[in-house]
């Protein structure tokens, strides 16, 4: 979903008649085409922007005992970012990387910070975004943490039916906490 009517549609701050204002604001932000397994961020990097997906899919992951695992996976129309980095300005613990080919739009956290300084509506659609995916999150950290490797993969597919199909299944063994080969087995057990 193109950023302006994302912005639009939200129905948070701006209506459909201040398009020209959204416009305005997006034309501070720089679009980038991007490939496959392109980094955009890496552990030990200060984040100092936030990335919007235009077209593609990402992943957030951090390297845990040499091995890659999956934190959160973020299609076109949303936001992402390494959010402890960004805010505190400190080094991130999050890899962030392209699954596809595709288009983010960035915004320099100096360039939000003003923004969102001198333009109240700016702040509330920010706003609103950040604690949507905070409820995300929370709610998928509460969820998978008690949950059987079976019950992550049919929570993930009931919750991330969009991407399920375009994750591979070494993305997807990283993200449930099990190797490929029961992965497997629970694709052909849920296949049944």
């Amino acid at each position: 979903m193109n950023i302006v009517e994302k912005v639009l549609e939200s129905g948070i701050s701006f209506q459909k008649k201040e398009r020209h204002v959204v416009e305005k604001l997006v034309s501070l932000m720089f679009t980038k085409k991007i490939a496959k397994k392109e980094i955009l961020l890496r552990e030990g990097e200060i984040c100092k922007e936030i990335f919007y997906v235009q077209k593609g899919l990402l992943r957030v992951y951090i390297i845990n005992e040499g091995k890659e695992v999956n934190t959160w996976f973020v299609k076109e129309g949303e936001f992402i970012t390494s959010i402890s980095s960004y805010h505190k300005q400190k080094p991130s613990e999050h890899y962030i990387d392209a699954l596809e080919e595709g288009e983010i739009i960035s915004i320099k956290k100096t360039t939000l910070d003003f923004i969102m300084k001198n333009n109240h509506k700016a702040a509330l659609f920010a706003n609103h975004e950040l604690f949507d995916k905070l409820c995300d999150y929370q709610e998928q950290a509460s969820a998978l943490r008690f949950m059987s490797a079976e019950n992550r993969y049919s929570y993930l597919f009931e919750k991330q039916a969009a991407i399920f199909s375009r994750l591979s299944q070494k993305h997807l063994a990283s993200f449930l906490g099990v190797d490929t080969t029961y992965l497997s087995k629970i694709i052909s057990k849920e296949k049944k």
